[in-house]
This record gives C-alpha cells, structure tokens and sequence, in this order.
C-alpha cells in the first residue's frame, strides 16, 4: 500500500519496521533495536490529554499537527516533570533527525513517545555495553540520554555485537 493511502497508525507500524532493520550504517544495529519486539500502544489525542498507561513498554502518542517543535518540547517537559515513573521524547513532524546519515524520526506526524523509565534504563544498560552508541553525534546523544549519558563510561574493549541482541529486523 502507498504511504500516502496509510491511516496514521499503519504509517507509525510501517515506520517501526523501518527502524527496526539492521543498518550496515550503523554497525549492524537497528535504530531502535528493542522496537521491533516492543509491546505498544498507538494513540491518537490532544497534546492536553496525556496519560501513560501501565503494561506497555512505550506509547506513541500522536498529537496536533500544528504543534512547532518548541511547543512540542514544553509539553514534553511539562509531561516528564508529571510523571516522574516515565519518560517522554518528543518526534516532530518538521524536525529531521538522523543517527550516522539514517533518519531516526516518523518525519511526517508530530508525537509524543512514553516509556517507563525502569525498563529505558534496561534496555540502555544492555546498548551501553555494545558499541550502538559509537555511530550517534555526541550532541545528539547527550539530548536522547541525558542523566543516562553517564552509562557509556561502561563501555569495555570487548563490546557485545550487534548479533548478540535479539529482535533486530534483518534487512
């Protein structure tokens, strides 16, 4: 099907394929390399309307679409500053962004991602000791993991490979 025909949500489940896939680009991993087996929500609300719900492992929200990146930001800090047990990331519509040349954003819809906070830091632990974090800009980095930043001083010589963890979509 054309992504042009897609509902909302068919296009956000295409998009989680596609960073799902193992990049030669980026050593072998996946952008996301946990989205492909992620239990998930997909809900479509007003950007006033947040809730987390328990049991999933992130929430996509999918909110106005005439929210700039700035206001998308302070809803997002407003939210992480609520919920204290989750943590929020915003994905804007108009703001491309790109780990080692590959696009990491949906690119077409603004959102609101939540995840737990305990189970991020599992699944960052896990990353922290491969060399994922090798091909992202520091910058960049340090936006994403900000108090998380910190875990990469766990890094070793003998990195665990991309290989090693599950649930990557094979390209």
């Amino acid at each position: 099907m054309a992504l042009f025909f897609m509902s909302k949500k068919e296009y956000l489940i295409n998009w989680i394929r596609e960073i799902s896939e193992i990049r030669p680009e980026l050593g072998g991993f996946a952008v996301c390399p946990y989205a492909k087996s992620a239990f998930y929500e997909i809900i479509e609300c007003c950007v006033e309307n947040l809730r987390p719900v328990d049991g999933y492992d992130v929430i996509i929200f999918i909110v106005d679409d005439e929210l700039c990146l700035e206001e998308i930001q302070k809803w997002v800090e407003f939210y992480n500053d609520k919920y204290k047990n989750w943590k929020f990331f915003e994905d804007c519509a108009t703001y491309d962004t790109f780990v080692n040349g590959i696009k990491t954003n949906n690119g077409k819809y603004n959102l609101i991602l939540a995840q737990p906070k305990e189970k991020l830091l599992k699944f960052r632990v896990k990353l922290a000791k491969t060399e994922y974090y090798s091909n992202w800009d520091d910058d960049y980095l340090k936006e994403i993991l900000e108090d998380d930043y910190k875990l990469l001083e766990s890094w070793d010589s003998n990195p665990i490979k991309s290989s090693d963890l599950p649930n990557q979509e094979k390209k």
